[in-house]
């Protein structure tokens, strides 16, 4: 990594940023703020995934900021299994899931480009979910991005999450 890169990371990492901000390719991008509908999504699939967590199985966390080379990103909520590292507070390790909330100023295709990112960082599962049209989107590590529908499961492995619960 570079003097700078390296300089204007650690700076970063020791910023507060309101709103919240992700690093990408040295530039700061702010993260949309959330509605209520985006907050309320994020604490219902927190507590779809408590299960998980309470079986010892990992970790779910909102606005965790992941760390790798000299970029960072903050996934709306995240997985994370029990023996994942951290540095700084932040994640180093790929998270198990990211999940992404569609917000009102954005595009899927927009999340879906940073569902990309994550997977070249090693995450296996990425989860779309847009609160107000009501779809959910699985895009899984080198499989195509599928749309679920009320009778699927969203899955990450052995981590399944009927969508007829998501939304009810």
């Amino acid at each position: 990594m570079a003097t700078a890169a390296r300089a204007f990371l650690e700076n970063y990492k020791h910023g507060d940023f309101k709103p919240e901000r992700e690093l990408i390719n040295g530039e700061l991008i702010p993260k949309p703020m959330g509605t209520l509908a985006h907050m309320n999504m994020e604490r219902r699939i927190e507590h779809l995934l408590e299960r998980f967590e309470e079986e010892g199985r990992g970790t779910v966390v909102r606005e965790l900021s992941i760390c790798r080379g000299e970029d960072v990103r903050i996934p709306d909520l995240v997985f994370v299994l029990p023996e994942a590292r951290f540095e700084d507070g932040f994640l180093i390790d790929p998270p198990h899931i990211c999940l992404e909330v569609l917000s009102p100023s954005q595009s899927p295709k927009e999340l879906f480009v940073k569902c990309e990112a994550y997977h070249q960082w090693g995450a296996p599962y990425c989860w779309v979910i847009d609160p107000i049209k009501k779809v959910v989107w699985e895009y899984h590590k080198d499989s195509a991005l599928r749309i679920l529908w009320e009778e699927d499961d969203l899955t990450a492995g052995d981590i399944a999450i009927p969508v007829a619960r998501i939304f009810n």
